[in-house]
């Protein structure tokens, strides 16, 4: 599979993050460091333990991976469960 249909695959943009970065040894070396990122992990432990403060943290920073990457559908999942928390610590 190549780096483009991965893209495709995930609902990400390939163009975009092709216009960022330029070479795609630079957007793979990205890529494969994202699959090394334990934020999900964190967020999901966070959650299990009640700890809103560290979920939102976790989800933070892969909300902002994912917007780096051009990830865009994680990108919006993300973006929706960080509000999620913040209005809902909020209230």
């Amino acid at each position: 599979m190549t780096l483009e249909e991965l893209y495709q695959e995930i609902g990400g943009n390939y163009h975009d993050i092709q216009e960022r970065l330029r070479k795609e040894e630079r957007i793979q070396k990205f890529v494969l460091l994202f699959l090394k990122d334990n934020s999900y992990q964190d967020f999901i432990q966070a959650m299990e333990n009640g700890n809103t403060e560290e979920a939102f943290r976790a989800i933070h920073t892969l909300k902002g991976a994912c917007m780096n990457l051009s990830f865009d559908a994680l990108y919006q999942v993300s973006s929706e469960i960080t509000e999620a928390i913040w209005y809902g610590k909020r209230t």
